[in-house]
């Protein structure tokens, strides 16, 4: 069957993390992110960026229980400034959180035990938000760390932006006004086209367009890669059902035993039965821990109560114990 010729069939867009990271977090498609970056944080002539080298995206922990982070994109300049880009497809109510500490572990994991603070660079996180997280009422937000009073800048080795595509609805290409419109309809509407030869005019004109259209037909069009895409967007659309219940039920028991640790409760649960459902897809622990923040232990433990592996050494020893006395 030819995907590309039948409008029935799933055609997966830029919103699917998984293409996202295949089509600017791939080596070789270094000038596609810069042309993007480029066009989402409005830069131009000196400030733009030229040339990028695309990085290991996972920021491993300094001590042995530490929690990794996993950036969808990450990237580094001839200045040596690193670029972290996310797309988040919920707006989960943690969700600044997690900003903060991808941003920090990438601007730390920068140096490394001898080197001096003076290596480290400025680090610039653009997180592209599918659903509305920010008070602000426009699409594009850049946030500094700056004093309460005066706004003078601390620093500006860190920076934060924002791009929520929920605010963002010309769908029209003749609506397009500049490059920033027009990488923003492709990221959020590219799937309305199935090749090149689709995109009109306005789109064709602006450099890296056709090239990231290219690439999304050819991931629609490989069935193994279709089976990837799909089964990442199931994942996502398990957890978020799996985040609402666990919430409406952390909320539903806080109302009796105290709203706060209710809702802590809830999502512990919500999170055990995630655990599950990736434990029995195959995931390793790292990977679990690292969507669910549960501890690895903890995950260990849930494994082997539920006989989904090899029961981990202290739950061994507490069923031992159990059976003795």
């Amino acid at each position: 069957m030819n995907i590309a010729d039948n409008s029935e069939v799933k055609y997966f867009g830029l919103t699917n993390d998984l293409l996202f990271k295949i089509v600017f977090g791939s080596k070789g498609n270094e000038k596609l992110l810069t042309l993007m970056l480029n066009a989402l944080l409005s830069l131009k002539g000196s400030q733009q960026i030229e040339e990028l080298e695309i990085l290991n995206p996972i920021n491993l922990p300094d001590w042995k229980n530490g929690k990794q982070s996993v950036i969808d994109v990450k990237a580094r300049d001839i200045s040596g400034e690193v670029y972290c880009v996310e797309i988040q497809v919920k707006a989960h109510a943690e969700i600044l959180k997690r900003v903060l500490f991808y941003s920090a572990a990438s601007y730390t994991r920068q140096i490394v035990r001898g080197t001096k603070y003076s290596d480290l660079n400025k680090t610039i996180c653009l997180w592209i938000m599918c659903e509305t997280t920010l008070p602000e009422p426009e699409i594009y937000n850049k946030y500094l760390i700056k004093h309460d009073k005066n706004n003078n800048i601390l620093t500006d080795l860190m920076e934060y932006h924002f791009v929520e595509l929920s605010k963002f609805d010309k769908s029209k290409p003749a609506e397009l006004q500049n490059r920033f419109e027009k990488w923003l309809h492709i990221l959020k509407f590219g799937d309305y086209y199935r090749s090149d030869s689709e995109l009109p005019g306005e789109l064709k004109k602006e450099k890296g367009i056709c090239e990231v259209i290219k690439q999304m037909s050819t991931a629609n069009t490989d069935e193994h890669m279709r089976y990837e895409l799909l089964a990442r967007e199931m994942f996502l659309s398990d957890l978020a059902t799996d985040l609402d219940a666990a919430e409406k039920k952390g909320i539903e028991k806080g109302i009796e035993k105290g709203i706060e640790k209710g809702i802590e409760k809830g999502i512990e649960k919500g999170m055990e039965k995630v655990a599950l459902k990736m434990l029995a897809k195959g995931k390793s622990f790292e990977e679990i821990a690292e969507v669910t923040d549960l501890p690895i232990d903890q995950i260990e433990v849930l494994a082997g109560k539920n006989k989904l592996c090899e029961p981990a050494a202290p739950y061994k020893a507490a069923k031992k114990r159990k059976a003795a006395t």
